[in-house]
């Protein structure tokens, strides 16, 4: 049995590709790490800003979010309620929408959002976690390093993430 000659060719690019997929998702960062360096364009205004910056000073939440993910919305009301009850708390929600940050804007303004919303179309930024879904959230200590790393979110998570924000506001 011979196999075409292009089989070969196909295989390396394969492993080369699950090489280079297992090595990148072990540089993802991990609690206890710093945040690292992202700057993305803030849909309400058109500018980069840097979510460190928008963090700094107090608990960051960084939610990953898509406008048509129901678990996301109900994500980001829980964050919503929680800011309100820890004025420490800052969120920044991170649309990996694909489309017109336009309509990431609408979405924000039709649910009352008053936190900055920001886009990375390209889902470049969550990898950078180990995150290839929404929601997810990144919890940053005042210290700048990263709490807590969560993929989903489910009933009742808003709970545990009152209790971890509760801890992290009284360091």
């Amino acid at each position: 049995m011979s196999f075409p000659k292009r089989r070969p060719f196909a295989l390396t690019l394969l492993c080369l590709t699950m090489v280079l997929g297992f090595t990148a998702a072990a540089y993802a960062a991990a609690e206890g790490d710093v945040l690292p360096a992202l700057k993305l364009v803030n849909v309400a205004s058109d500018a980069t800003d840097d979510v460190a910056t928008l963090v700094k000073g107090g608990v960051g939440a960084i939610s990953y979010m898509q406008t048509s993910c129901a678990a996301c919305r109900k994500e980001l009301m829980a964050l919503k309620d929680l800011q309100a009850k820890y004025p420490e708390l800052k969120v920044v929600a991170i649309s990996v929408d694909s489309g017109n940050p336009a309509r990431v804007a609408r979405y924000r303004e039709h649910f009352g959002f008053e936190f900055p919303f920001l886009h990375d179309p390209d889902f470049k930024t969550p990898e950078l976690f180990g995150f290839s879904f929404t929601p997810a959230l990144v919890l940053v200590g005042k210290d700048g390093k990263i709490a807590l790393l969560k993929g989903g979110y489910r009933p009742g998570d808003e709970v545990a993430l009152d209790q971890t924000i509760l801890e992290l506001t009284s360091k």
